[in-house]
């Protein structure tokens, strides 16, 4: 939760003792464990050792990046530092400020400086200081204060920051009210009794967007929001307000070009929003006679000990995925007591009824879209779920039926992704009207500039009008012995077995997925839909899908991409030689930033209902010694896949993780492919230590034979011509 906890106290005084006696080690932020992290302990004139104070700037930098990004997820934060000096603890206060951090102060300062002294020499050598540092810090701790605003308490006293239940027994009825999305008609229907004194009302947030009536809910809010029976809880599609509130712009498309123009139109005043903003909560943790409820916006799979500890990100967007709510309820079911319930809101991708499991109620409705707005009642008789239809709506067109983007992304926001693209030089953009390609560039695959970000830009296309992933392929994956992850050695600690092999075809990715925009399939290679490639895999799909019409509602219907392996002996021939032309249906991927695929049962399924060929699974492994065995089979010079040549496998663990696999053939033309080109080009090849056998010897003696002759241009027949001429020879 949004707690910022800090440590007042001269070094030695036992802060970091304080933090480990009471299990604070998971949520510490330590100034000298970062000064360790970035030198080593540094010898003194007097022989011993210390921690550097050399690298300042850039610990107490990294120190306050670390601690806004937990910030931002509503981290509880504990900062282990002397935080001595007024204005320190003042930056404090305006980060606290800025993501409304409750702020407490641990202050030690009242352990005498003798023994403080005392302690300091107990501690390891490097970590003691002289006493004349000591005696500074007293002097200064005299002087300038805790300034106001922050709560000081005493060591003995950290249970008081805790979040505790409180006791609503006293009310005859609790009213939990679920996601309204700017729908206040039906609101209003609910409430036609007005609010009842001796009644609570908890609304469980995403009280804008996508409705029509946004101005009417801010509105209805901000009048009651200071009744003492009314709570307001924060739901994920309220950050968009605080944006706006504080003038702003935000990363939802829905938000500016709808939600916005509504509340500008109908006068709002930002004043309002943002008072409005300061009164939202993160959860409600209550009893009820007998009962223990716990009301959060997306839900929690059990109530730990300490809720504090738990992030308000976790609170707003739930635990897990989007879709894994039902694994969150039964989670809950199965751990928490049996006088124990959850209330939340936010996500409900199966129907799932108000009473989702048996003590877990779903209030997520699809109000906005003509749905229902879903409340619980809790009474002296238990909970009484109640729906009521919502009838004032906007009627949706194809386009904007698709599922919001801060729905199915639940890691992070699309443009918020977008926008860091933009900003990395080791990532291009091609428009193609509202609908941009991601991918990296020939610096970033020369240089190895491998990122989290230039990982994911391969193959992305995305809507930057509306912030949805059009179509999408694999993010960057490597081969064997590429990087320090994937060398063989690491595999044995890296791969989670069993593991798959699938056959790596030996052509050009392509993908097919839904665009709302023309009603049709979106066709492309990983980089341009208006290119060559497209074309030609436009034209393979065409001519091997036999249900376009139900091909496309099931993309559509789905929202995923089909990526596939083009091998196109005609006009993109590679490596590898083919009896003809193939289509291969490699995987179908979920639209959306985080990656996720089809299972292989399904994608044999679907390939076969619409007429593709699915990629082959050649191999399973159970254990490292047969996948090692397996692994030195296939490095074998002689070494062939049920009798051909292939250019190689594409491992799969049982976490998901991949890595490639190429044979010693496909590696051997490739750099054959490399020598005839070069030889063609200017009648030698420079790297002459690189051939390393007779037959790559004798290849490049044909090559330069044959130059001035007519000659192939593609490997394949060139390839065949020297074997035949081999063969010829002997």
């Amino acid at each position: 939760m949004r707690v910022l906890l800090l440590l007042r106290g001269s070094a030695g005084v036992g802060k970091s003792t304080y933090i480990k006696e009471h299990g604070l080690e998971p949520y510490a932020l330590s100034a000298d464990n970062i000064r360790m992290m970035c030198q080593s302990p540094v010898m003194q004139t007097n022989g011993t050792l210390a921690i550097s104070q050399s690298n300042e700037r850039l610990v107490w930098s990294l120190l306050f990046q670390m601690l806004e990004a937990r910030m931002q997820r509503g981290e509880f934060v504990v900062i282990d530092a002397t935080n001595s000096k007024t204005q320190e603890i003042n930056r404090y206060k305006d980060m606290a400020k800025t993501y409304r951090y409750r702020m407490y102060c641990v202050d030690m300062t009242g352990v005498p400086m003798e023994e403080c002294k005392r302690r300091n020499k107990l501690r390891p050598i490097y970590k003691q200081v002289p006493d004349e540092v000591i005696e500074k810090m007293y002097a200064r701790f005299e002087t300038q204060s805790i300034p106001a605003g922050v709560t000081v308490i005493q060591p003995d006293e950290l249970d008081k920051i805790w979040y505790k239940p409180s006791d609503f027994s006293h009310y005859k009825r609790i009213h939990h009210i679920g996601d309204i999305h700017g729908c206040y008609t039906v609101l209003k229907e609910y409430l036609n009794d007005g609010f009842k004194d001796d009644e609570l009302y908890i609304f469980c947030g995403d009280y804008i967007d996508r409705g029509i009536e946004n101005v009417e809910v801010i509105n209805f809010l901000y009048e009651n929001m200071n009744r003492p029976n009314v709570i307001l809880l924060e739901g994920n599609h309220e950050r968009w307000l605080w944006y706006w509130a504080h003038g702003g712009t935000s990363k939802s498309a829905e938000f500016e070009k709808v939600t916005r123009k509504q509340l500008e139109a109908g006068g709002l005043d930002s004043k309002i929003a943002r008072m409005l903003y300061r009164k939202f909560n993160q959860c409600v943790y209550y009893t009820y006679n007998e009962k223990i409820v716990l009301v959060t916006h997306a839900g929690l799979s059990v109530i730990p000990d300490n809720l504090t500890e738990i992030a308000s990100e976790q609170m707003i967007r739930g635990v897990g995925r989007y879709s894994e709510y039902l694994d969150v309820a039964k989670t809950f079911d199965e751990i928490m007591p049996e006088n124990t319930y959850q209330v939340f809101g936010h996500r409900n991708t199966e129907d799932s009824p108000i009473t989702v499991s048996k003590r877990c109620f779903d209030l997520e409705g699809s109000v906005e879209f003509g749905g229902n707005l879903r409340a619980v009642v809790l009474d002296a008789d238990g909970f009484h779920p109640v729906m009521i239809r919502n009838t004032v709506f906007k009627e949706q067109t194809n386009e904007e039926a698709v599922v919001p983007t801060e729905y199915t992304e639940t890691e992070q926001n699309v443009m918020e992704v977008v926008d860091k693209m933009r900003q990395n030089k080791y990532i291009y953009e091609k428009k193609y009207g509202d609908i941009s390609s991601f991918n990296f560039t020939r610096e970033a695959f020369y240089d190895k500039k491998w990122n989290e970000q230039t990982t994911k830009a391969r193959g992305l296309f995305i809507n930057t009008a509306n912030g949805t992933v059009v179509a999408r392929s694999y993010p960057k994956f490597f081969n064997v012995n590429e990087r320090a992850e994937t060398k063989f050695s690491m595999l044995q600690h890296k791969l989670k077995f069993p593991v798959t092999a699938y056959v790596k075809e030996n052509g050009f990715l392509g993908m097919v997925s839904y665009n709302p925009d023309t009603d049709d399939f979106f066709i492309t290679s990983k980089s341009s839909p208006d290119s060559e490639f497209s074309a030609w895999l436009k034209a393979m799909f065409y001519e091997n899908v036999n249900d376009v019409a139900g091909l496309n509602e099931y993309l559509k219907r789905k929202n995923v991409t089909m990526v596939f392996e083009c091998v196109d002996m005609e006009n993109d021939p590679h490596i590898i030689k083919y009896d003809k032309s193939h289509l291969f249906l490699l995987d179908i991927v979920k639209n959306q930033l985080e990656y996720e695929k089809l299972p292989y049962q399904q994608l044999v399924q679907i390939g076969k209902e619409f007429g593709f060929e699915v990629k082959t699974r050649a191999y399973q492994f159970i254990d490292w010694q047969s996948f090692r065995n397996w692994y030195t089979e296939i490095m074998d010079e002689e070494y062939l896949y049920d009798g051909n040549v292939v250019e190689g496998f594409v491992v799969e663990d049982n976490a998901g993780y991949m890595v490639k696999f190429k044979c010693y053939y496909y590696h051997l033309w490739k750099h054959m492919r490399s020598v005839a080109q070069e030889v063609f080009r200017s009648g030698q090849y420079r790297r002459m230590g690189s051939l390393l056998t007779p037959l790559e010897n004798k290849f490049y003696g044909f090559c330069k034979e044959i130059r001035d002759r007519e000659h192939p241009n593609h490997i394949i027949p060139l390839r065949d011509m020297f074997m035949q001429q081999l063969i010829e020879s002997k």
